[in-house]
C-alpha cells in the first residue's frame, strides 16, 4: 500500500501568515493520488492544511501503524521551517518559537515513527525555508541501528532550501513545489528509459534547476533494496529507443540476500564515497554484489542501476569534482565481463556517458579555478612535505581522467567541448605546473599514457611534447628510481628522502621495479617524434628494467588479476640501446577493444586501477 501524507500551513498563531503552502499540498496530494500519477491510496491518504500539533501527530500515527502498513510512505510539507537546537522544525499553526520541539514536527519525531513501522520505502520532501537544516539530523538518525532492520533501508530527502536560505514562492506556488510538479506531470524530463521516477532521479533534476535561480536544494538517499517508484514516468516510452534501453524497474527480490550479506560493507563504502576513497576496495564490493546475478542480466542491470543512483547522489556531496567520475566508472568497468548481454550494455553505456558528462563539468570547473587562482590544484588538506610527492601523481591523473572524456564521449558538442577544455587545461598545467610534471610514482603511468596518446590524437603536439619531455627528463634524474605504484602514503616521506639522497639502500622495497612508466615514454616518443631526443639520454639509466602487460581479452580489464596475456620486460643496455630497438622488440597487437563500449571501459579501469595500461591507445 502507497500512502501519502501532504501537509501544508498558511496559518500560524505565533508566525507571519503565508499565501501558497496550503495550495501547494492540495496540488501535490491531487496529483499523487491519481492512479497514472503516483498511484497512492486515495483512502488511506491524507490532506491537512494549517493543522495544529495534536491533529497531525494523531494523522501520522493513523497513516503509519494502520493495518494493513504501508510498503510505500511519502510525507510532503510546505510551509515555515527552522533550525533549533540543532534539529529541523516544520512548523504547525500552534507551534511556539519558545517551544518547538514540544509544538512543532522535527524530522526526529518522523524518523522514530518511520523506523518503528518500517515501511519498505520513505519518502520526505520539505518545501520551507531553512529546509537544508535536516542535514542537522543525518548524523544522529541514519544509523543502521536507526533505520531497522538491513532489508528496509528505502530513505530518501528532499529539501528545497540549504539551511542558510529561504524557499521562494511565486503566485502560482512555491519554487521547489512548482519545479517537483513539473517533474512528476512530465513537463520536465527526467529519464524516459524506465517506468517508475525515483525521487532521487527527481531531486537532482529539481536541484539543478533551482540552483540556476539561487535556491541550493539538498537531495540525500539511501535505497540499496531499491525504491519502489516515488512516481509513474508521463515520459516513458516516448524516445523511439527505449525499447532497447529498457532496463527492469521493479526490484529483483533475488537480490536480497546479496544486499543482506554485503549490508556493513554497504555502509562503509557509502561513508567513503563523500571521503577516503578507495576505488578498488568499491570495486571488489560492486563485483561481490553482481557476480552472483552473472546468469541472470536483467537482474545484473538493475542492480547496478540501483547502486549507481544511491552512490552518485552521495558522490556529488564529496570535495573531490572527480568522485562521481570514478563512482560511475568503477560501476561501469565491474560490467565489463557481461556486455554481451543488450541490458548489462545499455547500463554501462548510461555510465560511461555519466562519467564524460562529469568530467567535462569537473574539467570546465578546474580550468575556471586555475585561470582565477594558479594554486588551485594544491591540496588544502595535504602538508608541504606530502605535496611533493603527490601532487606530480595528482597532475598525471587529473589529465589522464580529463583527456579520456575526449574519447568516449559519444555526443560531439559534449566531445567538442571536452578537447577544447583538455586543451586548456595542459597548456595552465604547463604555465604553472612545469616544475610538478615529473616521475615519481609508476602509479603515474596510467594518466601518463591516456594524456599523452590524447595530445597526439588532437594535433597538440608542442604540449605532447613538453609533457614527455618533462617527464622523462626527472625519470633520467632518479635513474628511473620511481615509487612503486601502491607506495602507502606513510612511507612517501621515506621515499622523498631516499630519492633526495640518492641513496635507497633503506628504502628498496619502495622503489618499482620493473618500471610501467618508462614503457609508456617510450611508446609516446615515437608518436611526438622524440626519439633522438630520448635516445641521448637512454644510457643514464643503464640496467633500468621496464615492462608492459598485453592482455589475452580486454573484457577481463577490470579484474583485479588478469589472467592469461603476455608479460614482457625490457633492459636499458641489454634489449634496448635506442628507442628504435624497444619498437622493433613490440609484438604486433594480438588483441584490441572489440567495440568502442569496451574500448572505453578499458581507458577507465586502466585509470582507476594503474597497475595495467592501454596501450592500445599508443599503437601508431
Amino acid at each position: 500500500m502507497r500512502v501519502l501524507l501532504a501537509i501544508g500551513c498558511d496559518f500560524y498563531d505565533h508566525a507571519r501568515k503565508l499565501n501558497g503552502a496550503e495550495r501547494d499540498a492540495q496540488r501535490m496530494f491531487d496529483a499523487l493520488v491519481q492512479p497514472q500519477v503516483g498511484d497512492y491510496d486515495p483512502g488511506r491518504s491524507r490532506l491537512l492544511l494549517s493543522p495544529r500539533y495534536d491533529e497531525l501527530r494523531q494523522v501520522l500515527r493513523d497513516a503509519l501503524f494502520t493495518d494493513p502498513q504501508p510498503d510505500t510512505f511519502t510525507l510532503f510539507f510546505a510551509g515555515h521551517g527552522s533550525v533549533s537546537a540543532g534539529a529541523f522544525y516544520m512548523w504547525l499553526r500552534d507551534s511556539n518559537p519558545k517551544g518547538l520541539s514540544a509544538s512543532a514536527l522535527s524530522l526526529a519525531d518522523v524518523f522514530r515513527n518511520l523506523n518503528e513501522a518500517a515501511p519498505g520505502q520513505s519518502n520526505i520532501i520539505i518545501d520551507a525555508c531553512e529546509s537544508g537544516g535536516l542535514i542537522e539530523d543525518l548524523g544522529v538518525l541514519l544509523k543502521p541501528s536507526l533505520l531497522g532492520n538491513a532489508h528496509s533501508p528505502g530513505l530518501t530527502l528532499v529539501a528545497t532550501a540549504a539551511q542558510d536560505q529561504g524557499a521562494g514562492d511565486t503566485p502560482a506556488g512555491g519554487t521547489g513545489t512548482i519545479a517537483l510538479l513539473d517533474c512528476i506531470e512530465g513537463r520536465d524530463f527526467v529519464q524516459d528509459h524506465k517506468a517508475n521516477l525515483d525521487l532521487i532521479e527527481i531531486g537532482m533534476k529539481v536541484s539543478q534547476r533551482l540552483c540556476r535561480s539561487g535556491q541550493n536544494p539538498v537531495v540525500w538517499g539511501l535505497n540499496l533494496f531499491g525504491s519502489r517508484g516515488f512516481c509513474k514516468n508521463p515520459r516513458f516510452g516516448s524516445d523511439p529507443a527505449s525499447s532497447l534501453r529498457h532496463a527492469l524497474h521493479t526490484w529483483p527480490t533475488g537480490s536480497d540476500e546479496v544486499i543482506k550479506r554485503n549490508y556493513d560493507e554497504l555502509w562503509t563504502a557509502y561513508s567513503a564515497v563523500g571521503g577516503v576513497w578507495d576505488p578498488r576496495k568499491f570495486s571488489s564490493l560492486v563485483r561481490a554484489m553482481l557476480l552472483p546475478s552473472a546468469s541472470d542480466p536483467e537482474v545484473m542491470a538493475s542492480l547496478a542501476e540501483r547502486l549507481a543512483i544511491t552512490f552518485l547522489q552521495r558522490a556529488t556531496q564529496a570535495r573531490d569534482p572527480f568522485r562521481s567520475v570514478e563512482v560511475a566508472a568503477t560501476l561501469a568497468v565491474a560490467l565489463l565481463p557481461a556486455l554481451g548481454h543488450q541490458l548489462v550494455a545499455e547500463t554501462a553505456e548510461r555510465l560511461v556517458d555519466h562519467v564524460a558528462q562529469s568530467l567535462v563539468g569537473a574539467t570546465a570547473a578546474l580550468v575556471k579555478d586555475l585561470e582565477s587562482d594558479k594554486y588551485a590544484l594544491l591540496s588544502d588538506r595535504s602538508g608541504v612535505l606530502s605535496e611533493l610527492h603527490e601532487l606530480p601523481v595528482r597532475i598525471t591523473k587529473v589529465l589522464g581522467w580529463s583527456a579520456a572524456a575526449t574519447g568516449i564521449s559519444r555526443d560531439a558538442t559534449l566531445r567538442a567541448e571536452a578537447e577544447a577544455l583538455y586543451g586548456r587545461l595542459t597548456r595552465l598545467i604547463l604555465a604553472y605546473y612545469s616544475g610538478s610534471v615529473a616521475s615519481f610514482s609508476d602509479a603515474q603511468a596510467a594518466g601518463c599514457c591516456v594524456a599523452l596518446s590524447t595530445c597526439t590524437r588532437l594535433g597538440l603536439r608542442d604540449e605532447g611534447e613538453q609533457l614527455a619531455g618533462l617527464l622523462f627528463n626527472s625519470l633520467i634524474q632518479c635513474e628511473g628510481k620511481v615509487a612503486r605504484g601502491d607506495l602507502p602514503r606513510d612511507r612517501a616521506l621515506d621515499y622523498l628522502i631516499a630519492r633526495r639522497q640518492n641513496d635507497y639502500s633503506d628504502s628498496v622495497d619502495l622503489v618499482a621495479r620493473p618500471v610501467d612508466l618508462l614503457t609508456v615514454l617510450l611508446k609516446a616518443a615515437v608518436q611526438l617524434g622524440l626519439e633522438d631526443v630520448f635516445d641521448e639520454s637512454l644510457w643514464k639509466i643503464d640496467g633500468l628494467a621496464f615492462s608492459a602487460y598485453l592482455p589475452a581479452d580486454y573484457v577481463r580489464f577490470g579484474d583485479h588479476l588478469m589472467e592469461g596475456g603476455e608479460n614482457l620486460v625490457w633492459s636499458i643496455g641489454y634489449d634496448v640501446f635506442k628507442t628504435a630497438d624497444f619498437v622493433a622488440s613490440w609484438p604486433p597487437p594480438k588483441t584490441s577493444p572489440q567495440t568502442p563500449l569496451i574500448a572505453s571501459l578499458a581507458i577507465a579501469a586502466s585509470l582507476l586501477y594503474p597497475d595495467r595500461q592501454a596501450w592500445f591507445l599508443l599503437e601508431s
